[in-house]
């Protein structure tokens, strides 16, 4: 290996570290709450090299945001299909604070006056055009996507004492009414 080929393979691995401490702050805790020296330090790289991978943090948010919201198969047959989905993914979705999922970084980040147009954006173009393509209305999508951040919210955030237990069959059941109340609203 040259020492060209080795400072490439270092510097792949070097950007990869920042985007997963990237992604780890800044979805958790949001855009704003978090700094460059803070995501440098968890990757444990100096922190210039934010600014030579990503051009800033901004660049290096952005890249955090690349395939987050294309990641799920919307190829469901019926809008049934995409609620026993959601119920699937909210039942089996890892609870831990390392990992924040995609709803997480809305939640904390799609209000941000330096990213939240950014996030909406991506949203819109993706996650929610796929929601409107399976159900079929862009209202109904739009109910559709206020109630998993809702119950998201009431589970994860207010932690409501009538939110079941994850795993029960109570909780399946209130997700899945929640779900089913989106879609039906304008039978």
């Amino acid at each position: 290996m040259t020492i060209t080929d080795l400072g490439k393979a270092i510097g792949v691995k070097t950007q990869e570290k920042l985007l997963l401490h990237g992604r780890r702050l800044m979805w958790r805790h949001g855009y704003s709450n978090v700094s460059l020296r803070q995501i440098a330090a968890g990757a444990e790289v100096d922190v210039a090299l934010v600014s030579r991978y990503f051009g800033g943090k901004l660049g290096l948010f952005q890249a955090t945001l690349d395939g987050a919201f294309t990641q799920a198969d919307m190829n469901f047959a019926s809008p049934q299909e995409l609620v026993d989905a959601v119920v699937t993914i909210f039942e089996t979705a890892p609870r831990n604070v390392e990992d924040p999922s995609v709803l997480q970084m809305m939640l904390m980040n799609a209000g941000d006056p330096d990213v939240g147009e950014s996030v909406r954006l991506r949203h819109g173009e993706t996650l929610q055009a796929k929601l409107e393509h399976v159900i079929g209305d862009r209202s109904s999508a739009a109910l559709f996507m206020a109630a998993i951040m809702g119950f998201s919210v009431s589970e994860k955030i207010l932690k409501l004492d009538g939110i079941a237990k994850v795993g029960s069959p109570e909780y399946a059941a209130q997700l899945r009414h929640m779900l089913n109340a989106a879609l039906g609203y304008w039978d």
